[in-house]
């Protein structure tokens, strides 16, 4: 079992002894009274922490051999240093495209950029000024998932953004609006006379199915009422009305068939008028509210923080 210490003064440390029995972990700051000698030949080793060891504290590094420590502690810088050697190729490109003023071609190394964690904010600020044109355009905003990244994204970075582009996005945002509100009132209007009818047409239709099922049943108990007597007659009157309903059943189950089509698909144009993408107008009411509803997250006014994961 590991026990720590902490002190605020001093280094923490831990001390390993190797025993024939396992390691036996304890605290190298504790005073060495009361404890029990062991044997001059079982090794023992330090392993420090520094005083931020809190935040930095690796669990894997535990347990392991001075030179086993070593090892893994010289393997991570050496894939930091890759690391950051990787970040900083992609920030120069970029910024040398951005300096060409190639937002396109510099916004995806920003962006690959901005992924490493040794990025100090530089690559996540080239980013946005390539999305936005070096702050001069924001149909970027429009797209809802941009403006949850955005809405996520430091404080200090959104300041920045929204005091060059905070007003042109209210603009075009309260634009968006006195498009939409008419286009809203007309969608409802139209909308309602639609569904009126769609449901008329359903109810006819399924009506027709019942009543023309019904015929069905009768003329099918007709032709086995019929069957029953062919025997029983030594005319062929019943053969006939066996054969005649029977084919009346067959064509009027045909029609019913019909009927049944004819209701699903009634049914299914009722389903549709509830969708804004079944129309022209709903489609364009549509695309204006996704977009001011991005616009609002963009701004920070939109959804709540508890609907999106945290950072």
């Amino acid at each position: 079992m590991e026990e720590r210490l902490i002190d605020k003064d001093e280094s923490r440390r831990i001390k390993v002894r190797h025993t024939e029995e396992g390691d036996d972990v304890v605290d190298a700051l504790a005073p060495d009274g009361g404890e029990e000698e062991l044997p001059g030949d079982e090794a023992d080793y330090v392993v420090e922490f520094p005083e931020d060891a809190d935040e930095n504290y690796d669990e894997d590094l535990v347990g392991l051999t001075p030179s086993q420590l070593r090892a893994r502690l010289e393997e991570k810088k050496r894939a930091e240093e890759r690391a950051r050697a990787e970040y900083q190729k992609l920030a120069d490109e970029a910024a040398a495209l951005l300096e060409q003023g190639d937002h396109a071609a510099a916004e995806p190394l920003f962006a690959q950029a901005a992924l490493y964690e040794c990025d100090d904010g530089s690559a996540k600020r080239g980013l946005w000024l390539c999305r936005t044109r070096g702050y001069t355009q924001i149909e970027t905003f429009y797209d809802r998932d941009v403006a949850r990244e955005f809405y996520w994204a430091d404080e200090d970075l959104r300041a920045e953004v929204l005091e060059k582009l905070g007003g042109p996005i209210r603009e075009a945002r309260e634009a968006l609006a006195r498009e939409a509100e008419p286009l809203r009132k007309q969608y409802v209007i139209e909308k309602e006379e639609r569904a009126e009818a769609f449901k008329a047409n359903r109810k006819y239709y399924f009506v027709r199915s019942l009543i023309v099922l019904a015929a069905v049943l009768a003329l099918v108990i007709g032709a086995i009422v019929s069957a029953a007597y062919i025997l029983r007659r030594s005319d062929s009157l019943a053969l006939i009305l066996t054969v005649i309903f029977g084919v009346l059943a067959f064509v009027v189950f045909v029609l019913f068939l019909i009927y049944v089509l004819k209701t699903v698909n009634a049914g299914r144009l009722c389903r549709a008028n509830e969708q804004m993408s079944s129309t022209e107008e709903g489609a364009r009411l549509a695309e204006l509210e996704g977009r001011i509803a991005a616009l609002d997250l963009t701004l920070g006014e939109g959804e709540s923080e508890e609907e999106y994961p945290l950072r």
